[in-house]
C-alpha cells in the first residue's frame, strides 16, 4: 500500500513540474447560465489549455476514452469489442503515422497549442486521480491527440467498412453505407428579406455518447474569438462562428478507400508481386490486451503492411487498402486556422491545406458571401480500372499518391439565387438548379454517385419553390420542417406498397391499414398517424438489416413482411399506449435522468430524429438534431443562437446535464454573444483552471 501511495505521489509531482507551459492564473473561464465555458486569455495556447480543463470538468470520461482508444488500449476496458478497436488502431499504424508526420506537417505555433491542450488534460487528471479509468494513460502527449484525429477520421472515410467487406470475402461489393446526415444552409441578401446573411449549422449524429457536441467560446488577444461545437478530443470547434464568418459541416462519402487484390508468391506467403518483382510484407503480430472475467488476457493477431498500406490475409487471398488519411496530419491545425479566418478569402486559403479529408462545408460571412464546398481528399486514379471494385495490387498502374486540388472539387460561390445548401445529398445539387455545378466536369471514378438525391434535399427544394424573399423566421421554419417530400424520395418509395393492401384481406389489422393510408408523411408531435407509421417502418428496416442508404434509395420487401410489420406496430401501440390513435409526441420522447419530453422529428426530415424502441413501447430519441446554430450577419450587428438536446455537462447531478431539454423540444434557442464584456457581466461563475 505504501509503495502504491509513493508511486502516485511521484506521478503527481511529475505532472505538476512537467506541464508548466501555461500559467493557469492567466486563463479565465466564465460560465454562463447554461454552463457554457467562455474562455479568455492572452494567447491561443492559454485559451486552448482552458478549453481542455473546462471540457474535462464536463466530460472527462469521453476525453480520456478517446485517448485510450488512440493508445490502442480500449480492450482493457471494453473486452472483445474494445480489442477490435485496438486492432484497427494498430492495423492502420495510427501512432506511427502521427510520429512520422508530426514535425513535417505541423507548424511550431500549432505544436505549442497541442502541448497546451495536453497540459490542460494532464493537469486535470493529476488533480482528479479518482476519475482515471485506466492506469498509465497519463500524461498524454500532443502526438496522442493527433493520433486520435487520425483514428476518428480514418473511420469516417470508410476504412472499417472496407475492412469488413474484405473479412467477409466480398471486397468487390464494398460501398460506403453512411449512418447519419446533417444540414447546412446559407442565404445572402439576394434572397433574405432584411438584407442580412443567414447560416444554419445542423449536424445529425448521436445525441449522447462520445460523438455528442460540446459548446465553447474561445477568445484570445491573438485574434481568436469563436463560438462553436466540438466532440471530445477535438481542440478547436468543428463548426461555428466568429465575429466575421461561420461554417457548417455535413458528412459526405465518395470513394475515399481503394481495395487491392495482392498477388502472393506461391513459394512464400509473406511476399507479394509488384511490377514484376517480389516484395516482403511487413508482418506484425499485434498484442491485444483484453479484459476477461478472470482478469486481462493477451492475444496476438497478424497485421500486414505493403506498398499500398495495411493488408489483411483471408481464405480468398490477401487484400490491401489505400485511403486518404495516410498522407498528412493537418486536420486539427486546419480547423484551428479556420476559426481565425476573417473573410471568405482567408477561409478558402485554409481549405487549400486539404488536411481535413472529408465533409461538405457551407460558409457565410459578414460581407454577404456564401459558399458551398464538397471538401474531399480524392486521389488521381488511373482511368483504366474500375475503382468501385477491388483492383490489381501487382502493378504501379494502380498506385496513387496525389490528390485533386481544392479548385477541382465541386463548389459554388455566391450564386445569383442567393442560397447554397447541403443535406448530405449529391454535390451537384447545392443551389438553384440552373446554377448547380456540372456533374460531367468531374471524374466519375471518385464515387460522387454514392452521394445521392435524398428526402431532405427534395423537401428543401419544395419549401424554396417560387420563394423570392426569406425572412429569418422563414429560415428557421425551413430547418424545423417535419414533412417528407410529396410523393417522391426513398421514404415514399418504401411506404408506397401500403396503399396496395386491401383491408378485407387482413381483418385483424384493417383499422391499422386504414390509418396508415391516411398518414400525411409528417412527424409533428400532434400527428396521430405517425407513431403507427414509425413502428411499421422501423420493423421493416430492422428485418431487412437496412441502414441510412435505404432511407435515400427506398426499401424493398415482401407483402408478407409488410403485414408482419403492421401487426407488430399495432400490437406495440395497443399493449403500451392502449390505442393506435395516439399523438406522436406521446410516443417519441427525449429522455435523460428524470426528465422526459415529447419530441417531434423523423429520419431524413429537415427536423431529423431517429429513435430506438424501448422495452416499454416508447420511441427514445437517439440520433438527429444534435446541435443547432442559427447565425445572422447584419449591418445592425451579428446575432447567434444555439441549442443542444440535453445540456453542456455529461456529469450526473450537474444542473447543466438536462437544462436545454425544454428549449430543444419547444424549438427554441439560447442567445450567444462573442462580446467579452457582456459575457463577464452576465457570467454565473468566473474562475481559473486550477
Amino acid at each position: 500500500m505504501k509503495v502504491r501511495v509513493f508511486s502516485f505521489l511521484l506521478l503527481f509531482i511529475f505532472m505538476q513540474v512537467s506541464f508548466a507551459q501555461v500559467d493557469p492564473a492567466k486563463v479565465t473561464i466564465a460560465r454562463d447560465t447554461f454552463g457554457i465555458p467562455h474562455i479568455f486569455a492572452e494567447t491561443d495556447a492559454e485559451v486552448t489549455y482552458g478549453l481542455a480543463w473546462a471540457h474535462c470538468e464536463d466530460d472527462f470520461e469521453h476525453i480520456q476514452m478517446l485517448m485510450i482508444t488512440a493508445m490502442g488500449r480500449l480492450g482493457e476496458i471494453n473486452g472483445k469489442d474494445g480489442a477490435i478497436s485496438d486492432y484497427f488502431v494498430r492495423f492502420i499504424k495510427a501512432n506511427e503515422i502521427a510520429e512520422q508526420k508530426y514535425d513535417a506537417d505541423l507548424s511550431p505555433e500549432y505544436k505549442t497549442i497541442l502541448q497546451a491542450y495536453a497540459d490542460g488534460v494532464n493537469n486535470y487528471a493529476a488533480k482528479h486521480p479518482e476519475e482515471i479509468k485506466l492506469k498509465n494513460i497519463f500524461p498524454v502527449t500532443p502526438k496522442n491527440i493527433i493520433t486520435g484525429y487520425i483514428v476518428i477520421l480514418t473511420s469516417m472515410v470508410g476504412v472499417p467498412t472496407a475492412l469488413k467487406y474484405i473479412v467477409k470475402g466480398d471486397p468487390d461489393n464494398y460501398i460506403f453505407n453512411a449512418s447519419a446526415g446533417s444540414n447546412g444552409i446559407a442565404m445572402n441578401p439576394r434572397i433574405t428579406s432584411d438584407s442580412s446573411t443567414y447560416l444554419l449549422i445542423n449536424p445529425h449524429v448521436p445525441l449522447e455518447g462520445s460523438a455528442s457536441w460540446y459548446e465553447a467560446h474561445l477568445c484570445s488577444e491573438q485574434g481568436l474569438n469563436i463560438y462553436g461545437a466540438l466532440v471530445p478530443g477535438m481542440i478547436s470547434p468543428a463548426m461555428g462562428c466568429n465575429e466575421h464568418l461561420g461554417w457548417a459541416i455535413t458528412f459526405n462519402w465518395p470513394d475515399y478507400v481503394d481495395i487491392y487484390k495482392m498477388e502472393i508468391n506461391p513459394e512464400n506467403k509473406n511476399q507479394y508481386k509488384f511490377d514484376g518483382d517480389w516484395y516482403d510484407f511487413e508482418v506484425r503480430k499485434i498484442p491485444l490486451k483484453v479484459k476477461a472475467k478472470l482478469g486481462k488476457v493477451t492475444v496476438k493477431k497478424e497485421a500486414l503492411w505493403c506498398i499500398y498500406g495495411p493488408a489483411y490475409r483471408t481464405d480468398k487471398g490477401v487484400y490491401a487498402l489505400r485511403y486518404n488519411t495516410m498522407f498528412n496530419v493537418k486536420a486539427a491545425e486546419q480547423w484551428y486556422k479556420m476559426g481565425k479566418a476573417k473573410q471568405y478569402a482567408d477561409f478558402y486559403k485554409t481549405m487549400e491545406m486539404q488536411g481535413i479529408p472529408l465533409f461538405n462545408f457551407v460558409m457565410a460571412d459578414d460581407k454577404n458571401n456564401i459558399f458551398y464546398l464538397f471538401n474531399a481528399s480524392l486521389p488521381f486514379r488511373n482511368a483504366d480500372f474500375d475503382w468501385q471494385k477491388a483492383v490489381p495490387g501487382n502493378t504501379s498502374k494502380t498506385f496513387w499518391n496525389t490528390f485533386y486540388p481544392l479548385s477541382q472539387l465541386p463548389q459554388k460561390y455566391n450564386p445569383k439565387c442567393g442560397y447554397v445548401y447541403n443535406t448530405n445529398n449529391t454535390p451537384f445539387h447545392c443551389t438553384e438548379p440552373s446554377e448547380n455545378p456540372n456533374e460531367l466536369a468531374f471524374n466519375r471514378q471518385s464515387g460522387f454517385s454514392w452521394n445521392r438525391i435524398n428526402n431532405r434535399e427534395l423537401r428543401f427544394n419544395e419549401l424554396m419553390k417560387e420563394k423570392t424573399k426569406i425572412s429569418f423566421d422563414d429560415f428557421k421554419k425551413i430547418k424545423y420542417d417535419c414533412a417528407y417530400p410529396n410523393k417522391q424520395g426513398g421514404i415514399y418509395k418504401t411506404y408506397k406498397p401500403i396503399y396496395e393492401l386491401k383491408e378485407s384481406d387482413y381483418p385483424d389489422i384493417a383499422d391499422a391499414i386504414v390509418k396508415l393510408k391516411k398518414w400525411n408523411f409528417t412527424g409533428y408531435a400532434d400527428n396521430r398517424d405517425a407513431a403507427l407509421a414509425s413502428f411499421t417502418i422501423s420493423y421493416l428496416f430492422k428485418k431487412k438489416d437496412a441502414a441510412y442508404n435505404e432511407l435515400e434509395t427506398g426499401l424493398e420487401y415482401s407483402t408478407e413482411m409488410l403485414v408482419e410489420a403492421i401487426r407488430y406496430a399495432k400490437k406495440v401501440l395497443i399493449t403500451y399506449h392502449k390505442s393506435i390513435d395516439v399523438p406522436f409526441g406521446d410516443v417519441q420522447r427525449l429522455m435523460r435522468e428524470d426528465k422526459n419530453y415529447a419530441v417531434y422529428g423523423l429520419p431524413e426530415c429537415m427536423k431529423t430524429m431517429a429513435s430506438d424502441i424501448t422495452k416499454d413501447g416508447f420511441l427514445r430519441a437517439q440520433n438527429g438534431d444534435s446541435f443547432i446554430m442559427f447565425a445572422k450577419f447584419s449591418r445592425l450587428g451579428n446575432t447567434y443562437e444555439t441549442v443542444v438536446p440535453y445540456g453542456e455537462s455529461r456529469r450526473k447531478g450537474n444542473p447543466h446535464l438536462t437544462d436545454q431539454m425544454e428549449l430543444y423540444t419547444q424549438q427554441k434557442t439560447k442567445p450567444i454573444t462573442l462580446d467579452k464584456d457582456v459575457v463577464l457581466k452576465a457570467a454565473t461563475r468566473i474562475y481559473h483552471p486550477k
